[in-house]
Formats: structure tokens, C-alpha cells, sequence
């Protein structure tokens, strides 16, 4: 934590006195080089050694010339204090630390050095003394103190409760938040053990907290406030019957201590939603009340632009509170005491289970079963108990109950010694995988390299040992499912700010050097090619090709490499008319649709470089922009999909579907 504060201070950009220019245009040259450059949001926040050194330095300093004629320095020091008081220029307050008593009260340690004169042998001989003062803060009125105690610095007493930070956040491990999750079961409710009678709501109304649901007008990404305050939230009313527009958003005003669970947001679990809160609430009360907030949301808090090129910030204390109040709550819903042993006995007992059409039963099978049968005991929804158990130490749940565009994927496996660590996934939906096609043009020119393919909620390598095709589409195949790590592209989750909403996005490709070495180790292994053979691969391919459309449509359903396939077989996969593709290939008319064009290569699964050879004999060019821009994503990530997955994609997405029915 220290080492995080002292970081934090070096992030705000002021020249400092003595650097020379251009050393310093190196250094961050090579900066830059490492990581690219980022401009953070902050937050503005106070810190109570600021607040102790500015507030109370005159008190404390009444306090200890209130020990020093009470005697109390003489009695500590062992030696008579001949001084007749301490002034201002004679004390110094050195380092502060901070123990959490109760969710209002804290103690704080303060490192004391003073100026005194003492009796030694007969003779009065000045000196600096160092003293550690205790004070009880409360904060119900406000941050009055108590002085609680008074040592030698030599003798600063050792503390049994939660250390706090400068900004009175708990400096919790993992561990710790586990027990004191347990802690506030047993002190608020200690009748109730089991995991079916404990409730959110109930944990919520012994720590005093109303629970309201509302519908937030524009917080999407937001599922939850709380607030200790009086405060207004803007409220957005349901339609009138008969009306076709939405009323007028209004303010509504909340009462303090209340918990809003935000109805217009998406959530796995409210009853999580519930307890983050409430773990707020318990653990964070003292950090907004040193902020003087009017409410306890976290967008009140004011930030500031801070350049930074090493990384995110790491002293941002909001992130700290989210890290606690995210893993407090899936504790309190889902105790480890209870649930880790009854999940281990579950998993061994699915080991001995047959394997699933065709597919190893691995440890993503076996996870899978355990979750759904605990989610239904327990009435919780399978991606919390899937995160609760990875949390547990169990990376390979992972593998489970992924459930992408609409459905559960096949559970799959991964070697635990490469496995996605902390945001990294091996999982992507295709809404996330438009967007980072959209950002990333390094991802873009990977994807059209037809590498690289879409399929049942990963990015494959494209070749037969992984990939197979089905009437649902494209298909891991039994060992590349066992081994997705060994076949599959990890991505990355990036934290951004979007229009003041904070919301999680799939965003950078994993660049890790010896991660890229991986993937060519595989193209070696299956090809022995270099990039620039398997280009001259290609351009023979295509060299080989006839010219015109017809033909070259001919061509590729009679030297597919899945042997060749009939007209009726391939109008059904395009879902396009025989007689169009007997039109098409016959040249019986020269104007070809584009939307048909692209469906007949998708449906040929022709990677994306064939893909647009095709387009281009058929008149059409495929671009990032205009009418057609979304024809490249499809091309470049779904080709090993079906048309109805595609449809049901751009629908999704807003684009127009593809029409297959030609006037």
C-alpha cells in the first residue's frame, strides 16, 4: 500500500527542478515504447494524514502539553521533563497509521516527536523524544477524538483490528475478506447458518438499509446505489397505455440509508447487488465520511486527468472498495465453509461420469455438472457460482456454463499451468468480438488472414485437427475442446470510462511474446510453412482459379477439401433458392447480389482472402465503411458459421440482415 501511495503521488505531471530535457524525453520514449500512453481519471479524494496535520495539529498538541504537566512524559521517558511546555516549532508529527474499531469508529496511531528538556545526573540536558499517541476517532458528529493512550515510539502497541489505508479504506487480503464476510452473518444474524435462510434483504435491514427498486433514467451500466445521505435520483416512468413515447424522466428523492437496485440494468443476481451494498455500508462508511459526500455513490466523487505511462493506477481507492465490496458479497451469498467442501465432493463424484458425444470428460464437464446442481439447490444464478468457485482456486471452472449470444457453449478445458489469468478469457461473444474488430486494427489484419475463425464462443486457429463443421455451425473438436488454450486466441478485459458510465469491454488482444510464439509453434508443427510459403500457397490457389465468377463458383464446390458439394446442399447451408445457384453458377445472368455472394462463401466456409477474391469477381469490393461496412467483419470472424447465426448476429447488432430472396 505504501508503495502504492508513493506511485500515486509521481502521477500528476509537474515539471520538477534539476531533470535534464532530454533525458527525460528518452526515458519516456522508452516508456511509451513499453506501454503506449494513457490519460487515467483520478479521483480527487482526502486523506486523513492531511486531514490530522491541518485539522488537529493544534489539539494534539494541547494534548501532549496536558501529559507533560499531568507528569505522563516523565513517567514514560523514566526522567524528570524540566520543560514548561512544547511549542508548535518544537513537535513534529511523523508517520500516521489508522486501525478500523467498528463501521464508525477508528483508532489512530500518530508518530509524535517533541522537543524537551529533561533531568540527567544533575544537569538539564535538551533532546528530541518520540512518542506514539492513540486517538479513538467517532465519526457520528462529525471526527471527534478521544485520547485513548500514550507510549514510548520504541513501545507502539501491535493492533489486532483491520489496518486502513490514508483514505480510510480496510487493507484487506483475500482471506481476511472472506472471514469478515462470515463475521457479519455472525453478528447480525447469528440464528441463521445455512445458506437457503440467509437473505439479502434481511442482512440489509439489521444493518438498518431500506431497499427500493427503480428505474434510473440513462444508468444503464449502473445496478446499485447507496446512499447514507438524503439525495435525488432522476427516475424514468413506464409507458402510459396507448402512448408510444416515454414520459419525461423525473426526480425522485431518496431517503439516506437506502439501497437502490437499479431495475433499467442488467444483473446476474440482485440479491448480489444487495449485499455489495451492504458490505459498503459495513466497511467503507468511514472513507465517505472523510469525503463529506451528500451521497455515497461513487460517481460523486470528483476526478482529475492524470497521464501516466507505466500502467493503471494502482492507488485509486474507489478500485479498492469495488475489489472488496465484489468479493464480501459473493462470500456473504456464498460462504466458502460450506460451499468449497460440497463442491469438491460433487467434482470427484462427476469424475467417474462417461464422456459427453464424443467429448473427453474433462474438467469444464465436470465443473458444469457441479454448478448446476448447486445453482438449483442454492437458487443462485450459474455464472455467480461459476465465479464463486474460481475464486475458491478452482481456474478450471472456467471451462463452465459459459453462456454466449443467447446460449450455453460446449464446457471446455484448459492446461492449468496456462490458464487465463485474472480478466484474460479464452471466451468471447460475437458482439464483443464486433467491437474489438471495430478498435483494433492489429486485430482486424489478423482476422482477415483467415488464421483465425469464430466458432461456439472462441477465436480457433483454422485447421482440421480443431475445427469441425456441424448443421449448428463451427465446432471445437474433441481435443481442441480438452486443450482450448493450445488452439484458441485469450483476450484481455480493459476497464474504460464511457460517457461517465463505467462498463467492462473485451478490448486488447494478448500480445505476450511468448504467447504469440505458441501460436507460430503450431503453425510449424501442422504445416512446416513459413508465412511467406504459405502466402505463395495461396497466390497458386488463386492463380489456379478461373477468372469468372460461374466458373470459380464451379470450381470451389468441386475441389472443396470436405469433397465436393451438390447444388441442393449448398442452396440449403446459403439458404438461397437451387435455381439461384443454377443461375449463378451457369452464368444465366451477369448481375450477381451482393448479399446472396456473401452467404454462398460463408456457407462454402471459404477463409477471408478467398472469400473476397470472390467478391471481387463478382463486382463488389468489401470495405470498413458505407452500406456494405459490416460485410468484412462477418467475412473475417463468422465464416465456419451458419446463416441463421449470422442473421441472428447483425440483427443483434443492428445491421441489416443479409436478403437471400432475389426478385
Amino acid at each position: 500500500m505504501e508503495q502504492a501511495v508513493r506511485e500515486y503521488s509521481d502521477w500528476i505531471e509537474e515539471e520538477e527542478p534539476g531533470k535534464d530535457p532530454v533525458e527525460e524525453m528518452l526515458r519516456t520514449r522508452a516508456d511509451e515504447a513499453r506501454s503506449p500512453v494513457q490519460t487515467w481519471l483520478m479521483p480527487v479524494v482526502d486523506d486523513i494524514d492531511r486531514c490530522i496535520r491541518e485539522r488537529y495539529y493544534t489539539r494534539i498538541l494541547q494534548v501532549m502539553n496536558d501529559k507533560l504537566v499531568e507528569g505522563e512524559l516523565s513517567l514514560l521517558l523514566g526522567k524528570a521533563v524540566v520543560s514548561e511546555r512544547i511549542t508548535a516549532r518544537e513537535m513534529e508529527i511523523g508517520g500516521i497509521s489508522c486501525w478500523r474499531v467498528n463501521r464508525t469508529d477508528f483508532l489512530a496511531d500518530i508518530d509524535v516527536t517533541a522537543g524537551l528538556t529533561v533531568e540527567e545526573k544533575g544537569k538539564d540536558v535538551s533532546g528530541r523524544f518520540g512518542f506514539c499517541l492513540g486517538l479513538w476517532f467517532c465519526t457520528e458528529d462529525g471526527f471527534e477524538f478521544e485520547v485513548q493512550e500514550l507510549h514510548l515510539l520504541k513501545d507502539r502497541p501491535e493492533r489486532s483490528f483491520w489496518k486502513l489505508d490514508r483514505h480510510l479504506v480496510p487493507i484487506l487480503r483475500d482471506d481476511e475478506i472472506e472471514a469478515g464476510a462470515e463475521r457479519m452473518w455472525e453478528n447480525l444474524l447469528p440464528d441463521v447458518k445455512e445458506i437457503k435462510e440467509r437473505t439479502a434483504r434481511a442482512l440489509a435491514e439489521r444493518l438498518g438499509l431500506e431497499v427500493r427498486e427503480m428505474n434510473l433514467h440513462c444508468q444503464n451500466h449502473t445496478r446499485s446505489i447507496l446512499f447514507f445521505r438524503d439525495g435525488n435520483v432522476f427516475v424514468q416512468e413506464e409507458k402510459i397505455t396507448g402512448e408510444t413515447e416515454f414520459p419525461l424522466p423525473v426526480s425522485r428523492p431518496v431517503a439516506a440509508k437506502t439501497i437502490v437496485i437499479n431495475k433499467a440494468a442488467r444483473s446476474e443476481c440482485r440479491d448480489l447487488d444487495i449485499l455489495h451494498e451492504c458490505i459498503h455500508y459495513e466497511w467503507h462508511l468511514l472513507f465517505y465520511r472523510l469525503q463529506k459526500l451528500m451521497s455515497t455513490s461513487a460517481q460523486e466523487v470528483r476526478y482529475t486527468p492524470v497521464r501516466n505511462t507505466i500502467g493503471r493506477p494502482n492507488a485509486d481507492p474507489l478500485r479498492f472498495m469495488e475489489h472488496q465490496a465484489r468479493g464480501g458479497s459473493i462470500a456473504l451469498l456464498l460462504p466458502q465453509n460450506q460451499i468449497r467442501p460440497k463442491a469438491w465432493r460433487l467434482f470427484q463424484k462427476a469424475s467417474t461420469s462417461p464422456s459427453v458425444n464424443g467429448y473427453l470428460n474433462h474438467p469444464g464437464f465436470r465443473w458444469d455438472r457441479v454448478i448446476r446442481r448447486l445453482a438449483d439447490e442454492y437458487g443462485v444464478p450459474r455464472t455467480t457460482l461459476r465465479r464463486r468457485l474460481v475464486q475458491l482456486g478452482h481456474p478450471a471452472a472456467k471451462g463452465a456454463v459459459n453462456f454466449i449470444d443467447g446460449r450455453y457453449i460446449t464446457p471446455f478445458a484448459f492446461t492449468e499451468e496456462h490458464s487465463p489469468e485474472g480478466q484474460a478469457t479464452l471466451v468471447i461473444g460475437r458482439k464483443a468480438l464486433a467491437d474489438l474488430y471495430h478498435r483494433s486494427g492489429e486485430f482486424r489484419q489478423l482476422m482477415s488472414r483467415g488464421d483465425f475463425v469464430y466458432a461456439d464462443g472462441h477465436v480457433c486457429l483454422v485447421d482440421p485437427q480443431f475445427l469441425k463443421s456441424t448443421k449448428e455451425g463451427a465446432r471445437l473438436t474433441p481435443w481442441a475442446n480438452a486443450h482450448a488454450d493450445a488452439c484458441c486466441l485469450r483476450f484481455e478485459k480493459v476497464w474504460l470510462k464511457e460517457n461517465e458510465e463505467s462498463v467492462w469491454l473485451f478490448g486488447t488482444l494478448n500480445s505476450n511474446e511468448d504467447y504469440v510464439r505458441e501460436y507460430d509453434r503450431f503453425l510449424d508443427r501442422r504445416l512446416s510453412l513459413t508465412a511467406r510459403e504459405r502466402l505463395a500457397r495461396r497466390n497458386r490457389l488463386m492463380a489456379s482459379m478461373p477468372c469468372a465468377f460461374p466458373d470459380a463458383l464451379v470450381y470451389l464446390m468441386e475441389n472443396r477439401d470436405e469433397s465436393r458439394i451438390s447444388v441442393e446442399d449448398l442452396a440449403a447451408q446459403a439458404q438461397v433458392s437451387t435455381r439461384t445457384i443454377q443461375r449463378y453458377r451457369n452464368n444465366e445472368n451477369s448481375r450477381y447480389e451482393p448479399d446472396v455472394v456473401v452467404a454462398i462463401c460463408i456457407a462454402l466456409h471459404l477463409p477471408p482472402w478467398l472469400s473476397r477474391l470472390m467478391l471481387d469477381k463478382a463486382g463488389f469490393s468489401v470495405k470498413s465503411y458505407g452500406p456494405r461496412g459490416h460485410y468484412g467483419e462477418i467475412l473475417d470472424c463468422c465464416f465456419m458459421d451458419t446463416i441463421p447465426e449470422v442473421q441472428e448476429y447483425l440483427k443483434s447488432a443492428g445491421y441489416p440482415e443479409l436478403r437471400l430472396q432475389e426478385s
